[in-house]
């Protein structure tokens, strides 16, 4: 191989812009199709990592297909077997929850029964005849129940409920006089005025519109129920596929690569196999050291789910620093936590905020350095920033896909940019010099 740089021609550069055009074209394609690619990308990674496993279960069975049964069966158990154990513990805690509010309901209202029965008790002022209190406050007792015209209402209401029949105008005039002065009748009066006004069909309008949305909700929940659950089923579908035909795409693939471009393109595909496995070999390291830390770490502190929402958190740490978005849960946890103990709220998310402090602190000083430098020897933020990248490119396609997309473009750039002809002649005459 030649190490002098080739000249650019007018055919090399046309190539390159065609090349790039491409390139764009494909990432458009992509983005465009990214909701249909969703499910076949998951099954891709899914199977890429069960494969191994799969694998080992076939030189046990000799049978493919009761290898990938057994496997896809063990993986249903295992996530039938967690969810199990996880919905008690949620139920168990919102029950607690709504004990703990109800006896927070209940307190209040003693307190406030408290306060109105102290100030029911304090002594009438000086110079009033006690005795005639007494008589004036039971004449007003007796007056405030027939003012309240609860009585006249429920006299007169058989009387209202025949005279529909004939008459209903004559019938509500008769109900409105015989309930007039009292508390229902004014009641009834500002009901009818309310309803014979334009402000009732406001109401009725906003009653409906509200009632609307309302329904809207509940039935985009149901569907996107729907939509989930036939996107598990069709990421499921894919992945037996996948896994049943694996060695056949394993065996065949190179088939399909241009025969020229064929050596070095399964060179560097091999590369990028075995950087792949060390990566999620240290990163499932990395997730389960941190499961344990932050159960541990919730356990200290008292906080509901410890151990489950520790293990949650750990699992999250499969793409560096996703465990943030479990902070808006950890925050509900410690507002139950302060509503059972009876303790601050204040003090509840500083100890959350803590142990994910603590947790991150001990991941970037000690875990991941140690697990991931030795496996990759990549560093974390290199693999935020692909995250990101990849997820700007090609929504949320590209969050998947980030982490093999991004050693993908490592190992190109390894390869066709550090091993360059032209990089290595520089490399050797800096040596020589």
């Amino acid at each position: 191989m030649s190490n002098t740089p080739q000249p650019y021609t007018f055919d090399r550069v046309v190539r390159l812009i065609i090349s790039a055009a491409l390139l764009v074209a494909v990432f458009a394609l992509l983005r465009y199709l990214s909701d249909v690619l969703l499910p076949f990308a998951a099954a891709v990674v899914l199977a890429y990592l069960l494969n191994p496993l799969v694998t080992l279960f076939e030189r046990k069975t000799h049978r493919r297909g009761f290898a990938v049964a057994l496997t896809l069966g063990g993986l249903a158990i295992v996530a039938m077997a967690l969810v199990l154990i996880v919905v008690p513990l949620v139920a168990g805690q919102v029950s607690r929850f709504s004990a703990n509010l109800h006896t927070l309901q209940t307190d209040l209202t003693a307190a406030v029964a408290a306060k109105v029965n102290a100030a029911a008790a304090e002594p009438p002022p000086h110079g009033s005849d006690t005795t005639e209190g007494d008589s004036s406050a039971e004449n007003g007792a007796d007056a405030g129940t027939s003012a309240l015209g609860v009585r006249e209402l429920i006299e007169h209401w058989p009387q209202f409920r025949r005279g529909l029949r004939d008459d209903r105008q004559s019938a509500w005039q008769g109900l409105l006089n015989a309930v007039s002065g009292t508390l229902v009748g004014g009641v009834l009066v500002e009901s009818a005025d309310f309803i014979s006004s334009e402000r009732f069909e406001d109401f009725i309008l906003d009653a409906a519109k509200g009632l609307a949305v309302g329904g809207w909700n509940v039935l985009s929940m149901v569907v996107n129920f729907l939509i989930g659950l036939t996107g598990l089923i069709i990421v499921g579908l894919y992945l037996g596929f996948l896994l049943l035909d694996f060695p056949e795409y394993a065996r065949t693939w190179q088939s399909f690569l241009p025969p020229a471009y064929r050596p070095a393109i399964v060179e560097f595909l091999a590369e990028f196999n075995v950087a792949m496995r060390r990566y999620f070999r240290g990163q499932s390291i990395v997730a389960g050291l941190m499961g344990a830390l932050f159960a541990i770490g919730f356990s200290i502190i008292g906080l509901p789910l410890a151990v489950p929402f520790g293990l949650f958190v750990g699992l999250l740490n499969m793409v560096p620093y996703l465990q943030v978005v479990a902070l808006v849960p950890a925050a509900l946890l410690a507002v139950l936590r302060s509503v059972e103990d009876g303790g601050s709220l204040t003090a509840s998310l500083l100890l959350v905020l803590a142990v994910f402090a603590v947790a991150q602190l001990i991941q970037d000083t000690i875990i991941t350095p140690r697990i991931m430098g030795k496996a990759t020897g990549l560093r974390p933020v290199a693999i935020l920033l692909g995250i990101f990248i990849w997820g700007k490119l090609l929504g949320f396609l590209g969050l998947m896909l980030a982490i093999p997309l991004t050693c993908l473009g490592i190992a190109y750039y390894r390869r066709w940019i550090l091993m360059h002809p032209v990089a290595e002649t520089k490399i050797a005459k800096e040596g020589t010099s």
